[in-house]
């Protein structure tokens, strides 16, 4: 069944039917269970490469926030990185990871 995206455009607010949604009250929250939790940001002094800013700068409104998800990114693939080197490592296969990565670079 598709999605009649006319008609929801043409909807307005008081036709929608938000009786199956519980009101958000303060009770409500204070009964809610909490499935993730944000963590906290930190502001700080960054030298950055001025092309790459400009990069980021050029990508419009909320670049901070970008770059932000791009060191996140970056830091969990080096720590999956380093959690497989050393899986390598208890199988026998002696800085696996390391030795490929400095080959690949050569070629």
């Amino acid at each position: 069944m598709a999605t009649d995206f006319e008609r929801l455009r043409a909807m307005k607010d008081e036709d929608i039917d938000c009786s199956d949604i519980p009101e958000f009250t303060e009770e409500y929250l204070n009964n809610s269970e909490v499935l993730w939790e944000m963590p906290e940001n930190e502001s700080i002094y960054l030298n950055i490469n001025k092309n790459t800013l400009n990069y980021f700068k050029n990508t419009g409104k909320g670049y901070w926030n970008r770059l932000s998800i791009l060191v996140n990114d970056y830091l969990k693939d080096y720590v999956a990185k380093q959690q497989a080197q050393v899986e390598f490592e208890g199988l026998g296969v002696r800085n696996f990871y390391f030795i490929f990565n400095s080959r690949h670079r050569e070629q």
